[in-house]
């Protein structure tokens, strides 16, 4: 994984998001496209991955060195990185067979959140788009608490847009069984409500996360401080899974 620190700040949904997802596409993309009958027209793209993703390595060490310069060339530095992130993305897409979309409006992303929460305050609401050299991503959050803050939630939602290819192939963690437990908490994967998801819980801060994909595309995470595991996962009956699925194949571009 690239270890390089960013030089100016990026949008929140591509930095906090997107990634992780794209360092894990690189490594899942080229290992999992390999030559066969079924894969065949996707050698092309694979190359492509391939160049792409030296490319970003090779973006990431400029920037590393520009940093301790600063200034311009440290901005240059950071655009020639973003560029690279986007011929990535579009890249994996390719390897991924599955194209890139236009991101949905993150107004009708928050639509499939709750509106409110028995025993929490009304929530704070917010959503943003951005776009970057090439790179165009959505997401929506509701942020909940309860009245003497002990108790928190936070629902998100996000289309990765063009990131769709790296987050088709960075998906595949949903497949692989996760079992891991600390005298601190536990990570594993694990169905609920005919879900597959990812699930992690720290015992001494009391804080519970839940990562599942709906449609191969849209990502949706909870994050709860102060409830159990078990009543994290009851707020997915909350979401309205079958508003985001019926928005999987919106804004694919041609």
């Amino acid at each position: 994984m690239l270890s390089f620190t960013p030089t100016r700040k990026l949008p929140v949904a591509i930095s906090r998001f997107t990634l992780p997802f794209v360092a894990a596409a690189a490594v899942l993309g080229l290992a999992a496209c390999g030559p066969s009958p079924e894969q065949m027209a996707q050698e092309k793209a694979q190359k492509e991955l391939e160049e792409a993703t030296r490319r970003l390595e090779a973006a990431g060490k400029q920037m590393e060195a520009a940093a301790i310069k600063g200034g311009a060339e440290a901005a240059a530095a950071a655009g020639e990185a973003m560029k690279a992130l986007g011929a990535m993305a579009g890249a994996a897409a390719g390897a991924a067979g599955s194209g890139s979309f236009d991101p949905v409006d993150f107004r009708r992303l928050r639509e499939a959140l709750p509106a409110e929460l028995p025993g929490f305050e009304k929530p704070e609401s917010s959503g943003e788009k951005n776009s970057v050299f090439g790179i165009s991503v959505s997401e929506a959050t509701k942020r909940f608490r309860t009245a003497d803050g002990a108790r928190s939630v936070e629902i998100k939602v996000l289309d990765p847009g063009t990131m769709s290819g790296p987050f088709a192939l960075a998906h595949s963690w949903l497949s692989i069984e996760v079992d891991k437990e600390s005298a601190d908490g536990y990570e594993k994967t694990s169905t609920s409500q005919g879900r597959r998801m990812h699930e992690s819980w720290q015992k001494t801060a009391q804080r519970a996360e839940i990562r599942t994909v709906v449609g191969g595309r849209l990502l949706v995470e909870v994050e709860t401080v102060g409830l159990p595991m078990a009543e994290t996962r009851a707020l997915l009956s909350r979401i309205d899974f079958g508003k985001l699925e019926a928005m999987k194949g919106e804004g694919k571009r041609s």
